[in-house]
């Protein structure tokens, strides 16, 4: 059995936010990889910018845990198989109104965390750079890489509501969609 084009693009944009999820998880690990350095071999300005990034660091790996739990309900809650019906049209947009509100306090988050960065005077670090002890080279790119991130999961949960909200409208099907039938 074929499957509907409404279940194709549901289960999509299921797909979609679960990799977006993975995505936030991943640019959460490597976050601060770059700056440890400060910390390392930074004054005290830099070393207290690395402590504000660890706190901004494990909020994110929050986010990216509660993303995918998200995701898994989801999943639990068969929407790769039906249409929502009442109660889980609700779990659903509550879950991408979490996603779209946890996505704008992190783009303040971050762009804050961007301008805290491009004010820190890196000078501290040159000695050790010119000798070789360390390869270090200013750059906006991991705060950029998590804008982008975010981007994607917002996009991702808005078409991802959008998908299920339209399916539990227009789609009268009830039936189980079964695999391989």
């Amino acid at each position: 059995m074929r499957l509907p084009l409404w279940l194709k693009f549901q289960r999509l944009s299921l797909f979609i936010y679960f990799a977006a999820g993975v995505l936030l998880l991943v640019y959460a690990l490597g976050f601060i990889s770059d700056v440890y350095i400060f910390y390392a071999y930074g004054n005290k300005a830099l070393e207290n910018f690395y402590q504000d990034m660890q706190k901004i660091n494990s909020g994110l790996l929050w986010n990216a845990i509660l993303a995918i739990v998200f995701v898994l309900v989801l999943f639990l809650l068969e929407l790769g198989r039906h249409p929502a019906g009442k109660i889980t049209l609700v779990i659903v947009i509550a879950i991408a109104v979490t996603g779209i509100l946890i996505c704008a306090n992190t783009f303040i988050l971050l762009l804050n965390a961007r301008g805290g960065y491009t004010a820190l005077d890196l000078s501290s670090l040159n000695r050790y750079i010119e000798r070789g002890a360390i390869n270090y080279k200013y750059s906006t790119l991991t705060w950029d890489l998590g804008l982008t991130v975010y981007a994607l999961f917002l996009l991702s949960s808005l078409f991802m509501v959008i998908t299920v909200i339209r399916n539990a409208f227009t789609v009268k099907e009830t039936a189980v969609v079964e695999e391989g039938k």
